[in-house]
């Protein structure tokens, strides 16, 4: 029988940077542990790059069958020697490998040296003159951009054994492998048994659930399949994650393997689950961590966070560009959590993104890697019934799909090996996003999934109109060169999306994080927003302690931010039943990167009781054309229900309740298919009168036999009255038309302020008290210096006074969120509910305005909006007073002008503003 031992613990450790050692030459000068990165036990290494060596003995007590040398990971690549002999070489750092150890061991002890290279990218390199990539060798020193790493240039590297070392006494001839392939329709499971080692006549012999086959096997036949048929067996699914164990016999060895009756289909544009529609509610799993970078800290870690996944409603997790670890894949076979992987990506950051043919170029080094990574990520995981697709290539990185037709042949060559490989699962050949060159695009998948980044509220109709042509199989999402094979059936999932809310400090003491310096290096101003270094002094700096009271109120602030704007993108995809499934960007925070659910390691954000009111198999949604209404207003909405599990919806019933009890809508829902969404229709909501702007909830919810589903929704509502203007001076409304100047008469926009109560003219005349313009002439520029007063609408172009430029890039949030504020005390009618969210929806700035000193104290006073982008970076001006000759002049890049027709806060911040500025009283 086998006997196995680990080889895991303290090793001698020596770094060679320059590959100068050799195993004569060798005196390690400290000890790591095993399993570990280097940079993770030895933080003080964390720019390590080259040659390192590790060495250690161990026993033999006696020679009999053989001895396997088992590595689960070493980066990157490795030579291993046994009392001095080179036994074994492997390229890759994710994957596992074998050694056969009999013929070089000895009774007693013998010596394990390992010698592991790793390459780090440093730079991004851009050529001047772009000629074909010089090609990449196949030994060190390897090209540190073509190495499949993944994720480790965007945070931290891991080079060295991260995974563990065990050693194994098997028999002569002994069992290599064993792959189970399960059939849920018939309840058999075909155990194919590969075998290696000496040819030996022997009996093949597999049991399961009590039941046994048995086969002899000649003694040069290499493998064979036997099948078992397992009476009433029970399906694994998230909800029942149910397992059987299949007991491999071979002679004088055996093998346990684990598996489950588990089946993963798309058709008809569906996922399905054994059979039944299936929604995908998944979070990107970055897998990494905060202490160990790659490796998981402990088993009762991964149970913890595997069970806050499922707190929140998730039943899947998208494993990023990283092959997860076994016990992570044993914990979700266990747990019950899907779980979509990937191979690690290579030239993430590439200088060669460009329409020049030269500039993209596989050779055959780089390609064979991916394939070999592919294949050793099926041969190890292919009996995990957790595990359900597999991704090739993430967002392009490493190809260039949309220009390359021979990158487009090569990934679809690359679909079919991992359907030969594993027809299973699902297979993912390019999980797109937009690209330099405008996408990156699928060319054969079973997949329709695409990635987007959105800031809610400011790019909410953004986002809404992206999902619904999502949901409408645009053409746009496979190659259009006539060399795509899409068959129209795909499921559609938006693969990553996500907001960011910033963790509390607490967890660190109240002071910053050891790796507050890290940041996204590639993009030098872009990614300076996911910078923490100087966090808490920043804050205090610019001022924003007079916003929030401290930097944890500000943080839980944005955390509230971030579950709004998940709300808000999820109950919008929900709503559009072509839609699939999601993937939220991400579980956790992971360094610099806060848009997790959790933070990095692994702690509750506030909203973690609530996100699975809409995060759900089952959900009840509303629509609303907006998120702020006056109390004399009457609010229609539409109801959406979308039925994904398996619950009897026989006689359940949807309904609406105000905050005062009141069921103001009911209609029954049975008879909805499961896998479908329905509309309800409209719900007329009857708003109650306040006396001050306050959020009043609708609670929505499902109920049968019992509760199904949990819902609300909150508007701000304020009262009619605000409506109306305090100030009664002479105010002249000069707003440009077209191309022109001001027009001669009041626009609508003039005559609705009018109806509020100004005394509002079209030009400007002796009695003028106020001007407010978004194109101010030089008749009006004179009158402010000459100790007027000016409402400055700003738009991006032609600003007299302070620059004023687009919210392109962080300033937009997309990818780093920015969180708008109001200054309090400032507005009496529009709350500063800091930072803003969904009521202000139509209403946030277009533009920012620039240059001013913000960390001089007495203009932050004179600022009465902005926002900050990430950890406090980027700030910027959405509303500022400031002198003006004799004048003054209140400037603001809100849309006022453009939603005062429809959006009450519109006119309710117009009104603030003018108050502030002419000092006028409510």
């Amino acid at each position: 029988m086998r006997q196995q031992q680990s080889l895991s613990g303290q090793w001698q450790f020596q770094l060679d940077p320059q590959g100068a050692l050799s195993i004569e030459t060798l005196r390690p000068d400290r000890v790591i542990p095993v399993p570990m990165p280097i940079q993770a036990a030895f933080p003080e290494l964390q720019q390590v790059d080259g040659f390192a060596w590790y060495n250690r003995t161990f026993l033999v007590e006696d020679l009999d069958g053989e001895l396997l040398l088992d590595f689960g990971a070493v980066d990157y690549w490795c030579q291993v020697f046994v009392n001095g002999a080179l036994v074994g070489e492997h390229e890759g750092g994710y994957t596992p490998f074998r050694i056969p150890l009999r013929r070089w061991v000895q009774t007693g002890e013998n010596t394990l040296v390992v010698r592991v290279y790793d390459a780090v990218q440093k730079a991004i390199t851009v050529r001047r003159w772009v000629e074909q990539p010089v090609p990449e060798r196949s030994a060190p020193p390897f090209n540190a951009e073509t190495i499949p790493h993944g994720k480790q240039t965007w945070y931290l590297d891991a080079s060295g054994i991260w995974q563990d070392v065990t050693l194994t006494r098997v028999p002569a001839r002994y069992i290599e492998r064993v792959q189970v392939t399960p059939n849920i329709h018939t309840g058999e499971a075909a155990v194919r048994v590969l075998l290696a080692g000496a040819a030996q006549s022997a009996t093949a012999r597999v049991t399961v659930a009590g039941i046994t086959v048995e086969t002899a096997l000649a003694p040069d036949q290499t493998e064979a399949t036997l099948t078992v048929r397992v009476p009433n067996a029970q399906w694994w699914t998230p909800d029942t994650p149910t397992l059987y164990t299949a007991w491999v016999e071979v002679g004088d060895d055996a093998l346990a393997v684990r598996f489950g009756f588990r089946e993963i289909r798309a058709e008809g544009g569906q996922l399905l689950l054994n059979g039944a529609p299936f929604y995908l509610l998944c979070a990107l799993d970055q897998d990494l961590y905060p202490d160990t970078i790659m490796i998981a800290p402990s088993e009762a870690f991964l149970r913890d966070q595997f069970a806050k996944a499922k707190q929140m409603g998730l039943n899947s997790l998208r494993c990023h560009i990283k092959p997860p670890e076994p016990r992570y894949l044993d914990l979700a076979d266990e747990i019950g959590l899907l779980i979509w992987a990937e191979i690690p990506s290579w030239r993430t950051f590439y200088g060669n993104k460009s329409n020049h043919r030269a500039a993209y170029f596989l050779d055959a080094a780089v390609t064979a890697r991916a394939q070999a990574t592919l294949e050793a990520m099926i041969a190890r995981d292919y009996n995990h019934p957790s595990l359900m697709i597999w991704t090739i290539i993430n967002e392009d990185w490493g190809t260039t799909l949309l220009l390359s037709e021979a990158d487009r042949a090569w990934i679809a060559g690359m679909y079919d090996l991992a359907k030969r490989l594993d027809p299973t699962r699902l297979v993912v050949d390019n999980s797109p996003c937009p690209a330099p060159w405008g996408l990156s695009v699928h060319v054969k998948s079973d997949l329709d999934d695409f990635h987007t980044y959105t800031n809610i509220p400011d790019q909410a109709d953004q986002f809404e109109q992206f999902v619904e042509g999502l949901s409408r199989r645009p053409l746009w999402s496979f190659s259009n060169t006539g060399d795509s094979q899409r068959t129209g059936g795909e499921p559609l999932i938006l693969s990553e999306f996500g907001n960011w809310g910033l963790p509390s400090l607490r967890q660190f003491g109240g002071g910053e994080p050891e790796w507050a310096a890290l940041s996204g290096w590639w993009a030098p101003f872009d990614g300076e927003a996911g910078r923490a270094e100087g966090l808490l002094e920043r804050f205090g700096r610019l001022g924003l302690n007079a916003v929030w009271n401290d930097y944890e109120a500000f943080a839980e602030a944005t955390q509230w931010h971030q579950f709004q704007a998940l709300k808000h993108e999820i109950e919008t995809m929900r709503r559009l039943n072509s839609l699939q499934g999601y993937v939220i960007t991400e579980l956790s925070d992971i360094y610099w990167e806060s848009n997790g659910l959790l933070d990095f390691a692994r702690g509750a954000k506030v909203f973690h009781q609530r996100l699975g009111e809409f995060n759900a198999e089952d959900v009840i949604v509303p629509k609303l054309d907006r998120y702020a209404y006056w109390d004399d207003e009457t609010v229609r909405l539409r109801l959406f229900v979308s039925h994904y599990s398996a619950s009897d919806w026989a006689d359940a019933a949807a309904a609406a309740t105000t905050e005062a009890g009141e069921a103001i809508f009911v209609t029954p829902v049975g008879g909805l298919d499961r896998g479908e969404v329905r509309d309800l229709g409209e719900v007329v909501w009857t708003l109650p009168r306040v006396g001050a702007a306050r959020l009043v909830e609708l609670r929505l919810s499902i109920d049968g036999q019992t509760p199904l589903a949990r819902n609300a929704v909150s508007v701000l509502v304020l009262p009619a009255e605000s409506r109306r203007a305090a100030f009664q001076g002479e105010t002249a409304i000069l707003l440009r038309q077209g191309r022109g100047e001001y027009t001669p008469a009041l626009d609508a926009a003039g005559e609705l302020l009018r109806q509020q109560g100004y005394r509002a003219a079209a030009a400007l005349g002796d009695e003028t008290r106020l001007v407010i313009s978004d194109y101010p002439s030089e008749e009006v520029l004179a009158w402010v210096r000459a100790g007027g007063s000016l409402l400055y609408l700003a738009n991006n172009a032609g600003s007299p006074f302070y620059w004023v430029q687009g919210r392109g890039g962080n300033y937009g949030g997309r990818w780093i969120t920015s969180w708008s504020w109001l200054r309090p005390g400032v507005y009496r009618r529009v709350p500063a509910q800091n930072p803003l969210t969904l009521p202000f929806m139509d209403m946030m700035p277009h533009g920012v305005i620039l240059g001013l000193p913000l960390e001089d104290p007495a203009m932050q006073a004179n600022v009465l909006a902005g926002q900050i982008a990430g950890w406090v970076r980027h700030p910027a001006v959405h509303t500022v007073q400031f002198p003006y000759g004799q004048g003054r002049v209140l400037m603001t890049t809100y849309p006022i002008r453009e939603a005062l027709s429809f959006q009450p806060l519109a006119l309710a911040m117009l009104n603030d503003l003018v108050d502030h500025l002419t000092g006028a009283a409510l």
